[in-house]
């Protein structure tokens, strides 16, 4: 999986926790925290995003691409990186 792709997925599960909780869905920048940057996200929607992107792409339940850097939150993109480079290995080890 290319780290673009990964990201398109990121932000499109964001997007759609964001939608299903009534929440206005805005363009999504890979600089931004979700914790932080993304209008009423908490760590309930961080675990419905995490449950989409484990379903799409089969990593077991114990990966969770929101545990938090040594500086703080994840970014989008650095969420996006863990699910491409955790996507390669899958597929390798395959």
């Amino acid at each position: 999986m290319s780290r673009d792709e990964a990201l398109q997925m990121v932000c499109h599960a964001i997007a759609q926790i964001q939608e299903q909780s009534g929440r206005k869905v805005d363009v999504l920048d890979e600089h931004w925290r979700p914790f932080v940057d993304v209008d009423g996200f908490d760590s309930l929607n961080g675990e419905e995003v995490t449950a989409l992107l484990l379903e799409d792409l089969s990593f077991g339940p114990d990966f969770n691409p929101f545990t938090p850097a040594d500086d703080g939150d994840l970014t989008i993109g650095e969420i996006a990186d863990r699910l491409a480079v955790n996507a390669t290995v899958k597929q390798e080890v395959a």
